[in-house]
């Protein structure tokens, strides 16, 4: 169900940070990745007993080549008649060169479809910003030194979750507190693993959802970088990935990159 946010260190470094929390407790991505963008695929259906075969649609959270970075996660599910809100972060990152052209993709997309609540965090090196969706209804909010969204939308009036996530207003309350204070990748990752309510908090241990994967991108002097973690964030190993997108993309750099990314891959 997921933290997500993003930050400017410095003048010339930006992150982007999502915690993925689901249900089941182990979890591979599927992911995508060419010239143009990466990004680990979200999913069209969500079983927590392993008996519904996974749909995968979309992007969960992913950089593209032009140093754009996109994440979004769950508010509501609504029905049939909505989409996936996944499918608006591969648009923004598939059509978008940065933050507005973003918005604008985005917003186009919906003006044609409906689709499932989300909050979306997009960032490039000039403007960071949240998106909350639902249906054909946008809300945005632009920020200048770090933004954050859990699984409520403030923008909207929530102060906890439709869908009743006993834990979205206190993971929002304990990145509110902490996310001013990160001055680096470490901190961050550290703010990633943190629990400020008991033996659960941002890093989730199944109460009710466990954190299945740890995603920070990293824009730093112009290098995009993807530092993951499969499972707890507090117990978890993280790999450091240069991305290998635009100029720098070839069958054996995507091969590298592939090998070397933590969980495996999805069927």
């Amino acid at each position: 169900m997921c933290t997500i946010g993003a930050l400017r260190i410095k003048d010339d470094e930006f992150l982007l940070f999502k915690n993925k929390d689901f249900a089941q407790p182990r979890f591979s991505d599927r992911v995508v990745l060419d010239a143009d963008l990466f990004g680990p695929q979200g999913l069209e259906t969500f079983a927590e007993d392993g008996t519904v075969e996974s749909v995968f649609s979309g992007l969960s959270v992913g950089a593209n080549r032009h140093g754009l970075f996109a994440c979004v996660n769950n508010v509501k599910i609504t029905d049939e008649s909505h989409q996936n809100y996944d499918r608006l972060v591969e648009t923004a990152l598939r059509e978008a060169k940065n933050v507005e052209e973003a918005l604008a993709a985005i917003s186009k997309e919906m003006a044609a479809q409906r689709y499932w609540w989300g909050n979306l965090i997009l960032a490039d090196g000039q403007h960071l910003a949240a998106a909350e969706v639902r249906g054909q209804e946008i809300r945005v909010e632009h920020a200048g030194s770090w933004i954050f969204r859990t699984n409520h939308q403030p923008l909207f009036g929530e102060t906890g979750s439709p869908d009743n996530l006993p834990c979205s207003a206190t993971r929002f309350v304990s990145a509110q507190s902490r996310l001013g204070k990160v001055r680096s990748v470490d901190d961050l990752k550290a703010m990633l693993a943190s629990h400020d309510d008991g033996d659960t908090g941002i890093c989730n241990h199944g109460v009710p959802l466990t954190t299945v994967y740890s995603y920070i991108l990293q824009h730093k002097a112009g290098v995009l970088t993807l530092h993951v973690a499969n499972g707890l964030p507090c117990a978890a190993d993280w790999s450091e990935l240069p991305l290998p997108l635009g100029s720098l993309w070839t069958e054996e750099s995507e091969a590298s990159f592939r090998s070397r990314y933590p969980g495996g891959f999805a069927a």
